[in-house]
């Protein structure tokens, strides 16, 4: 085989992962989890969703069985609708599911605070019929508290009730919106019950209360950098200055802006840390800022070109392929988009360890 046919084939190679590739990031900007909370009015839906997503998305103290709609927030690939009251006179038991669609929601909350109401316990139970999953979160955990009794017995006494009410051994979560507690019990639990796309999903739009869950953040975070880095070294438009590559620079700009989403690293956030009075985070800060602009960017193109890979690419390969991960594009590409994901993660480790914007 002469050397112009070999080239073809390579050129046609390229071009195939490129598009296969393409439609991987489409798949992936496109999958939302969707999660569904049900519960009496008072018993913190809005502030859960809140501290769930890491930012302010729902208005708290909406009393949603008195509206005419499910009351919907969507942040960071991640989709909340909280439910109205199930079998009132505005939302019979007869059109209840083809009204709200019940069957399109990955799961669903069962969100109270006080004692469970016939409503949800029957709600609960249509649901359990059709094989749908559904997590008992008791929440305002703070407020849990009698005289005399120790914590532990009154969260026995919840526990039997809820499951006296439904009927049957349920998962309950206790959280507590106001003190923090509970929410990383509640995203590793709410995470399990998912498939793995959608569990990649969780990790990388859910605030992170732990190391663990912002390890398992950084995981999903590194695959979506192999797609997107392939996808800039296919995709090369512009030539990077002094250096004998060119990649499309607007593919890593916008990875970049959704790593620093998935982190919860807003504008307004990261100047205060820029300011901050600990060293390393405001370094941190800093870099997160400084490379985030196109000039950033070359910066960093231009850092690592020549140098040996930094790690090794083969696990990728599955899903960027062969051609390109062997490229030069890729290993720069993918080197910079590994090196600002740690900036931002490390920045979220120091932001979690020092108990920061909180």
């Amino acid at each position: 085989m002469n050397s112009s046919v070999m080239s073809q084939e390579k050129i046609m190679s390229i071009y195939d992962e490129a598009e296969k590739i393409r439609r991987k990031l489409d798949e992936e900007k496109s999958t939302t989890v969707s999660v569904a909370l049900f519960g009496q009015p008072g018993a913190g839906k809005s502030s859960l969703i809140n501290k769930i997503v890491g930012q302010k998305v729902a208005e708290v103290g909406v009393e949603t069985d008195k509206t005419i709609a499910a009351a919907s927030y969507e942040a960071k690939g991640l989709r909340f609708v909280d439910l109205p009251g199930y079998g009132t006179k505005n939302f019979p038991k007869e059109s209840y599911f083809q009204k709200f669609d019940i069957q399109q929601f990955d799961l669903f909350l069962c969100v109270t605070s006080g004692k469970l109401h016939q409503a949800d316990t029957d709600f609960f139970q249509e649901l359990a019929r059709r094989g749908k999953v559904c997590i008992f979160i008791a929440n305002k955990h703070d407020e849990l508290w009698e005289d005399g009794i120790a914590i532990e017995e009154l969260e026995q006494r919840k526990i039997n009730d809820i499951t006296k009410h439904v009927g049957q051994p349920v998962k309950i979560v206790f959280t507590s919106c106001r003190k923090g507690a509970g929410l990383d019990a509640l995203n590793i639990e709410i995470q399990n019950n998912l498939d793995v796309a959608k569990r990649e999903r969780w990790a990388r739009g859910a605030k992170a209360y732990s190391a663990r869950f912002l390890q398992d953040k950084r995981s999903a975070c590194e695959k979506y950098v192999s797609y997107a880095a392939a996808a800039a070294a296919a995709n090369g438009i512009n030539p990077v200055p002094g250096v004998d590559v060119a990649v499309d620079i607007s593919i890593i700009m916008k990875l970049f802006k959704e790593i620093r989403d998935d982190y919860g690293l807003t504008d307004n956030f990261l100047t205060s840390l820029k300011q901050s009075s600990i060293p390393v985070v405001g370094r941190l800060a800093n870099n997160v800022v400084q490379y985030a602009a196109k000039e950033g960017i070359l910066m960093l193109l231009k850092s690592f070109y020549g140098r040996q890979a930094v790690k090794s690419f083969a696990k990728y390969i599955p899903f960027v392929g062969q051609a390109i991960a062997a490229g030069l594009g890729y290993a720069i590409t993918s080197n910079v988009g590994n090196s600002y994901l740690s900036d931002c993660h490390e920045l979220a480790e120091e932001i979690l360890n020092n108990k920061l914007g909180e």
